[in-house]
């Protein structure tokens, strides 16, 4: 029972630890050693894997090489790079990769096609176009300026990570869309839908039936290294909400984990905004209320009997880091009130880095937040 998470983040670092704890030996690959996953006390060993960035090839003979030494059995990716890198050249890599067919895969993470698949299983997705001056008199301001994928398999020396922005104006959009294709990425418009965050996460079987679901509502927000929610807690499916997931999910065959993003309106049905098929960042919130995520992941990718998962609702998760940007952002008394909320959340909250057992890469945490601190301060 061995395998290997190439890549490192928040998410890595929670399927490193729920893995290991299942009795998984686990490795990661990453560019660093001091990062999250590859800190952890649960890493049985680390493994020089940088991203693709260059020769997608390259990277795939790093995972191999990796693999014929110590006999991985599965190997997943931390984040979009890694997964469709993987993909695209699975049929090169000699652990299994446990996805579904690449163009399955691609269809999720390509976000125009994605919308396309979301309006026919009966889900609302928001207007989007590619990004042309033509367009743009079709949208109102704010407006969302986001990459059609994250990391294209295609353009192997972009960026691992093209993030999304919201613009403002007609300049401003212009400006950030000429960014984005710099880096080889393809931008799109699409509209601007006010409401709160509710993720819904899935793992699904073999036929994309939904074995195990958890979801979370964003009551603050505010981004980090952990995801854009800085507050959440744990709340049922409305409705007939899980159906309709279920017929996107069963559509495309999905195999595993999905966290999928919606908005939800002050009126109105949720809308489709995000298709995450890798472990992300608030993974940890998910294993805390029971949905044994990844360990399960694993289980029907090896063939082996899964473990017993339950849905735990009214637990509280918080991205600290991120909760006391928002908080920085307000003025005054204000500003000390909310601070002093947000150490009062800390007590009953998830977090996702922190672990008294594993303090390794929290430690790593605070001295990157340490690090971006005294840059700014030179820069001032």
């Amino acid at each position: 029972m061995r395998v290997l998470i190439v890549g490192d983040s928040c998410g890595a670092l929670e399927t490193t630890r729920e893995l290991a704890k299942a009795g998984w030996t686990v490795g990661v690959g990453s560019d660093s050693q001091f990062g999250w996953a590859s800190a952890s006390r649960w890493a049985s060993r680390w493994h020089h894997i940088p991203p693709p960035l260059g020769d997608p090839m390259e990277f795939i003979e790093n995972i191999n090489r990796a693999t014929k030494r110590y006999d991985y059995e599965l190997v997943f990716g931390a984040g979009d790079a890694e997964v469709l890198a993987m993909s695209a050249n699975r049929d090169s890599l000699i652990p299994h990769f446990p996805y579904t067919a690449h163009p399955s895969v691609l269809s999720v993470f390509d976000k125009c096609r994605l919308a396309e698949l979301t309006v026919k299983s009966g889900l609302r997705a928001p207007v989007t176009h590619p990004a042309d001056k033509t367009v743009l008199s079709e949208f109102d301001f704010p407006m969302v300026l986001k990459p059609r994928l994250h990391w294209n398999p295609s353009k192997g020396n972009q960026e691992t990570r093209v993030e999304a922005r919201v613009v403002s104006s007609c300049d401003d959009a212009v400006r950030q869309a000429d960014m984005m294709k710099s880096v080889g990425a393809h931008p799109l418009f699409q509209e601007f839908i006010p409401g709160h965050v509710e993720t819904f996460v899935a793992l699904t079987n073999s036929s994309g039936k939904i074995f195990s679901q958890h979801v979370q509502r964003t009551t603050h927000e505010q981004g980090s290294e952990s995801g854009i929610s800085a507050r959440a807690i744990s709340v049922p499916a409305p409705g007939d909400f899980a159906e309709k997931v279920q017929n996107l999910l069963a559509d495309i065959n999905w195999l595993g984990l999905a966290s999928i993003q919606f908005i939800q309106p002050n009126d109105g049905a949720p809308v489709l905004i995000d298709f995450n098929g890798r472990m992300y960042g608030s993974l940890v919130f998910a294993n805390a209320c029971g949905m044994r995520a990844m360990e399960n992941w694993a289980r029907l990718a090896s063939g082996r009997e899964t473990a017993p998962s339950k849905e735990v609702l009214g637990l509280r998760y918080q991205a600290l880091e991120g909760d006391l940007r928002r908080a920085k952002k307000l003025r005054g008394a204000a500003r000390v009130s909310e601070i002093g909320a947000c150490l009062a959340e800390a007590g009953r909250s998830v977090h996702p880095i922190l672990r008294w057992s594993d303090p390794k890469p929290t430690l790593h945490y605070l001295v990157r937040i340490g690090a971006r601190l005294f840059r700014k301060l030179c820069n001032s």
